[in-house]
């Protein structure tokens, strides 16, 4: 619908303890959603949908290695086309530092 009103841009961030030893932190927004093309490279390295040259594309990978090397935890984006995105990130609370 050409006159429909556009929803409020809003994201949600919820954390939540779960039992016994990891936390979950849910970023969620109410946007267009992410292509499933796209969301097969999000955590790439030097992955952008922007153009070449405006974008280094890096912050995703990053994130990715950091949750998941350093904290021994896992992080995911949720989304379809139309339906917003979600990103969720588990982390141990208590971390394994003997590797």
């Amino acid at each position: 619908m050409p006159n429909a009103p556009c929803p409020i841009p809003t994201i949600r961030i919820c954390t939540q303890l779960q039992e016994p030893n990891q936390v979950t932190i849910r970023i969620a927004d109410n946007g267009l959603g992410i292509p499933e093309d796209v969301k097969k490279q999000l955590f790439d390295p030097f992955f952008t949908t922007k153009a070449i040259g405006k974008g280094t594309g890096m912050g995703l990978a990053i994130s990715y290695q950091i949750i998941t090397e350093r904290h021994g935890g896992s992080l995911e984006c949720i989304s379809q086309p139309g339906q917003g995105a979600k990103f969720v990130i588990k982390i141990p609370l208590i971390q394994d530092t003997s590797t």
